[in-house]
């Protein structure tokens, strides 16, 4: 029992600051985007059934880890570390029937460049983005009608930096 007191304690004492990384720490930041009505800009409006896809490089469907169909007035999206674009399927309405999805799809695109931050030893790096464009793909069936840039930097996830009306 001495043994294993005294290597916990050796352990415990020879780990310096940098090699635990707080839970409070700052992660790379998501991509945040609020829904309005497009008759009273100035009102959130909820997307029923709303759901996310990402698009890879070859246009197929990627899931998004911890993405749920919800009807709500916002959403969070991760941006790709890697590239400087990233696509995603918003569904307005998603539902899968007897294994055929339903629903409304739009496709946004959201072009950005990004600047990596070392936080520490334990943490690594974050990825910051500043927003170059964002668009809304053109469709016969478009329920997404208009966008605005609210913050061009994405730096936290405390704050919009895209409206959608709809």
């Amino acid at each position: 029992m001495k043994q294993f007191i005294y290597l916990f304690l050796i352990i415990l004492f020879s780990c310096e600051k940098d090699d635990i990384c707080a839970d409070t720490t700052q992660t790379t930041p998501r991509l945040v985007i609020e829904f309005y009505d497009l008759t009273a800009p100035d009102k959130e409006l909820a997307v029923a059934g709303l759901y996310a896809l990402g698009l890879d490089t070859d246009a197929l469907e990627v899931p998004i880890t911890n993405e749920i169909v919800m009807t709500r007035t916002s959403i969070t999206l991760p941006l790709k570390t890697d590239d400087f674009e990233t696509e995603f399927v918003l569904y307005k309405s998603y539902d899968i029937v007897d294994g055929v999805v339903r629903g409304n799809p739009d496709v946004i695109k959201v072009t950005y460049s990004t600047e990596n931050l070392y936080i520490s030893r334990a943490c690594g790096y974050i990825t910051n983005f500043e927003i170059q464009t964002f668009s809304i793909a053109e469709d016969t069936d478009q329920w997404m009608r208009n966008s605005e840039i609210l913050n061009y930097e994405i730096t936290n996830e405390n704050e919009i930096h895209v409206k959608i009306f709809h």
